[in-house]
């Protein structure tokens, strides 16, 4: 029996730390901001506003898309209540495989913080590996 109750306490305070964990997940922008090198190379998600998105010409991939053309590669700005930080996607090796992101679209983003220690601003970048439309 009391193998049982353990089983169902550790069943409760399981699903008692999820939502605590999924909603821990989201960083603001701000806080990678003020200290860029806690997040150098961790993956990380942020959510906002698309801002001055930028279309990139179709490119060719060096590994990627082994030495093929590049499609749907963007850049822009996420902005949310604490700050604005650089957005940069990696494109898809097919023509019109990824949806891009529009201007003023709200989105969520899952990507790499990459801080390049020779820009004298400091000014991280996040490459995204996923992208979620939360506009409805």
């Amino acid at each position: 029996m009391s193998r049982f109750l353990y089983s169902l306490l550790v069943l409760c305070l399981s699903c008692a730390l999820s939502p605590a964990a999924v909603a821990g997940d989201r960083l603001s922008i701000g806080r990678i901001l003020e200290q860029p090198s806690d997040y150098q190379a961790k993956v990380v998600t942020v959510e906002g506003n698309a801002r001055n998105v930028s279309d990139i010409p179709i490119h060719r991939g060096a590994h990627r898309c082994a030495g093929r053309a590049v499609y749907d590669t963007q850049t822009f700005s996420l902005q949310d209540e604490s700050g604005v930080i650089q957005i940069g996607t990696a494109g898809a090796c097919q023509p019109n495989a990824t949806n891009p992101v529009l201007e003023n679209e709200h989105i969520r983003v899952r990507g790499v913080v990459v801080a390049d220690e020779k820009d004298s601003k400091g000014s991280p970048v996040i490459y995204a590996d996923a992208i979620d439309r939360l506009t409805p």
